[in-house]
């Protein structure tokens, strides 16, 4: 899957356009609900090493808010790593180079857009 894939996928099933917010660093793409605009993802292309991988090339990023028990596992699963530049506790870094699955990185999207949804109030 490549970054501009899932760009595609995130506007069809969220209606969420990509805003770049850094002007220090215009390759990050945050996506946010369009009701109460928190970030459910942000997307990067980066080099491997900075992901602490001995690989050479870059490879495409996104950054996913999940349950802070599904970050702890998936933090040793191939395709996933601890989260750049966000809360190691509460975002995963899923790597768009195969390694992991598209269905699975659609799960965690979905997650994660649940995840920063508008909370109900109390009575």
């Amino acid at each position: 899957m490549t970054l501009e894939e899932l760009h595609e996928y995130i506007a069809s099933q969220y209606g969420s356009e990509s805003v770049h917010m850094f002007r220090q660093d215009p390759g990050i793409a945050i996506f946010k609900r369009t009701d109460n605009k928190k970030w459910f993802a942000a997307t990067k292309d980066v080099d491997y090493r900075t992901l602490g991988l001995e690989k050479d090339g870059r490879v495409g990023i996104v950054n996913v808010k999940l349950d802070p028990l599904i970050v702890a596992s998936l933090k040793t699963r191939e395709g996933f790593r601890p989260a750049y530049h966000m809360n190691r506790d509460n975002w995963i870094t899923i790597l768009l180079d195969g390694s992991a699955e598209g269905e699975e990185i659609y799960t965690f999207l979905d997650m994660s857009f649940g995840n920063v949804g508008t909370k109900a109030k109390k009575a």
